[in-house]
C-alpha cells in the first residue's frame, strides 16, 4: 500500500514518459510463445560469460508495456516484460519487493540479484557489498529462486551456487547500467520506490 498519496501522484506523472504504454490498466497475462522456447528455457548469451542465458521477447507489443496489477511472467525470476509504471530503487533489501517493480528496474539497467532464506551471514555481507559498490545493483530475497543466487539483467540471467563465483562480478560489469541489452540507457535506479534495507514499498523522499 502506498503510504503517501501526494508524492505518489507526482511520481506517476514523472514516470509517465518512461518505457512503454500505460494504456493497459490490468494484468496482461504475459506468457511465452510456444513457437519460441528460448523465451522460457533461454539460449547461450552472445556476450561470452559461461552459463549466462539469453531470453527472447515474450511479445514485442507488451515487452516494455506499463501495467497495473500482477504479470504472469514465463520465467522466475523474470528477465523482461511488461511491468509496473514505478521502478524499484536499487540497493540491498532484506524484504521481498514486487516483481513488477523490479522488472521496471531491469529496463533501466539494473542487475537484480536474488537470494533465498538459506543465504548465510557471510553471503549476505557479500550481497550488501555488491549493492554498495554499484548504484545499478538491486539485491532482494526471492522465494522461487531456481538456484541459491540468481543474477538477472534485461534479457539475461546467470544462476550460481555461490555469490563469490567470479562470474558474478563479470555479469554485473557487463550488464549493469548501460549494458548491451538495456532498453533505456541513462534511466535511473533511484528516486522511485523503496528505502533499503527493509522498506521496499516506501517512496523515496
Amino acid at each position: 500500500m502506498w503510504r503517501r498519496a501526494a508524492p505518489f501522484v507526482l511520481v506517476v506523472v514523472m514516470f509517465a514518459g518512461c518505457g512503454g504504454s500505460s494504456e493497459n490498466s490490468g494484468p496482461p497475462g504475459v506468457t511465452a510463445s510456444a513457437s519460441d522456447p528460448s523465451a522460457v528455457a533461454g539460449t547461450a548469451a552472445p556476450e561470452g560469460i559461461a552459463g549466462v542465458l539469453a531470453f527472447a521477447l515474450t511479445d514485442p507489443k507488451t515487452d516494455q508495456a506499463h501495467v497495473n496489477g500482477k504479470v504472469d511472467y514465463p520465467t522466475s525470476p523474470p528477465t523482461r516484460g511488461a511491468h509496473n509504471p514505478v521502478w524499484q530503487n536499487c540497493g540491498f533489501y532484506t524484504k521481498a519487493v514486487l516483481t513488477e517493480n523490479a522488472v521496471h528496474s531491469l529496463e533501466h539497467g539494473a542487475v537484480w540479484v536474488t537470494y533465498t532464506d538459506a543465504a548465510d551471514a557471510p553471503a549476505r555481507s557479500v550481497l550488501l557489498a555488491l549493492a554498495k559498490a554499484n548504484a545499478f545493483v538491486l539485491v532482494t530475497p526471492y522465494a522461487d529462486n531456481p538456484a541459491p543466487f540468481v543474477l538477472t539483467a534485461w534479457g539475461r540471467q546467470l544462476r550460481v551456487e555461490s555469490i563469490t563465483d567470479p562470474r558474478v562480478a563479470q555479469f554485473i560489469g557487463t550488464y549493469a547500467k548501460d549494458g548491451p541489452t538495456v532498453p533505456e540507457k541513462g534511466a535511473p535506479c533511484s528516486g522511485a520506490l523503496g528505502v533499503p534495507p527493509d522498506r521496499p514499498s516506501t517512496l523515496a523522499s
